[in-house]
Parts: structure tokens; C-alpha cells; sequence
């Protein structure tokens, strides 16, 4: 089957969870369970607006001093970045910032920004604010902070290789979030991840059966570790 992101595969990744789509990579052994997704920092702020699955856009934010403002190059080319992405697309952003967090590069403006340029999605090391519009648009958000200003900050770099939670994700990475965290899906396992998220659905329905209408044979157990 061809690694490519189709629309039935898509509906199939935003049908379950993150924590299925990160056992049924597994079951590929291209990576160790260690590695491929992002540490427990980096929460999700709106668990109802469910799952999100896209392609990474990447950029740093930097602060600058107001009277000295960046060049503004960098800002465009990680807009230009998030249009001409395959979609869907989910903007990921690594903070640089001093004083990590307490700023928020992400409000009610940027969010309709990427959102209208076809971000699905906002993950982030550092902060975001304006958490009731946000939600009421239908931006889904991963951040690691929430704060009330926006300071003085700006896209450092953009389109480049970051690191967000422990998490190295390159431009046109393929993530899947939800309330749970965010899992990075290796290219190579696409062609068969729907079949492999079957298998892990069809276990887990057996087990968790046998479970509430069998109880839990603590004699059998034993006996299995004995031999």
C-alpha cells in the first residue's frame, strides 16, 4: 500500500485516540516506545474539540527590544510556510524566548491567522492566551503555558527543525494529538497504520471482555509466570 495520507486514513486517525495510534505504530518497531512523541509538559487545552492529525509547520519565537523590531522576513516565510503546507497542517512552534512562557505568540489574531491559511492546530512550548475565543473558533491548542501578554516577541526562525517537549519534529512531520498529548507517525508505517489500528482496537475489545465477564484468574496468572 503507498505511505501517503489519504483521506480515508485520515478519517481513521481522528476517529481514535492518540495513545491507539502510538500502540499501533509500535507494532512496526521502526522506534523505540521511548522515542516519537512529546513529553507530559505539553497539554491540550480544549480535550472536546478533539483529535487533530496534520503535517508540521515549524518556527522559534524570540523576544526583541520594541525600539529595535526583527526583520520581518522570517514572519513571512513561516506564514508562506503554513499556506503552501500539505493540508491539513498543524503550526508547532518552539518558545526561545528569556523568560520562557511568558509571553504568548498565540491569541485570537495569530489563531485566525493560521487558521485561515489552513492550521488545524497550535502546539507550543511557550504560551498562549485568549483561551475562550480560541476554543469558540475551533482552534484546537497544545501549549505548555497560559499567560495574559503577548510582550514584545516575533518569529525568530522558521521552517527549520525544532524541539517541542522532547519531541524533534521537522517541517512536513506527520502528528496526532488529542487530549492525551501529541505523537509524531514515521512516513514508513502509513500504508498499513489502518489495518495496524484495527489489530490494536480488536485486542484491546478482547481483553477488556474477557476482563468484565471472566474476571481476573489470579491461579492462571501464576501458573503462566510459573511455566
Amino acid at each position: 500500500m503507498s505511505n501517503e495520507l489519504t483521506p480515508e486514513l485520515i478519517e481513521k486517525l481522528l476517529s481514535v485516540d492518540s495513545p491507539t495510534v502510538s500502540n499501533a505504530i509500535e507494532r512496526f518497531k521502526v522506534r523505540p516506545r521511548r522515542e516519537g512523541f512529546m513529553g507530559p509538559q505539553i497539554v491540550c487545552r480544549f480535550p472536546d474539540l478533539g483529535p487533530v492529525v496534520g503535517y508540521a509547520t515549524t518556527c522559534t519565537i524570540v523576544e526583541y527590544d520594541e525600539a529595535f523590531p526583527p526583520d520581518p522576513v522570517e514572519r513571512f516565510k513561516w506564514i508562506e510556510s503554513i499556506a503552501n503546507s500539505p493540508k491539513p497542517c498543524v503550526s508547532v512552534v518552539k518558545d526561545m524566548c528569556h523568560r520562557k512562557g511568558w509571553y504568548s505568540h498565540w491569541g485570537e489574531i495569530v489563531g485566525t491567522q493560521v487558521q485561515v491559511l489552513g492550521a488545524s492546530a497550535i502546539i507550543t512550548d511557550g504560551a498562549v492566551r485568549d483561551l475562550e475565543a480560541l476554543r469558540a473558533m475551533g482552534m484546537k491548542v497544545w501549549s505548555e503555558h497560559v499567560v495574559v501578554s503577548h510582550g514584545h516577541i516575533d518569529v525568530g526562525q522558521a521552517n527549520i527543525p525544532i524541539e517541542v517537549g522532547g519531541l524533534v519534529v521537522h517541517p512536513g512531520d506527520l502528528l496526532h494529538a488529542d487530549c492525551n498529548g501529541v505523537v509524531a507517525i514515521p512516513p514508513e508505517v502509513l500504508g498499513n497504520l489502518a489495518e495496524a489500528i484495527d489489530a490494536v482496537l480488536d485486542n484491546e475489545r478482547k481483553t477488556l471482555h474477557h476482563l468484565r465477564t471472566e474476571g481476573y484468574d489470579l491461579e492462571a496468572h501464576r501458573r503462566q509466570i510459573e511455566h
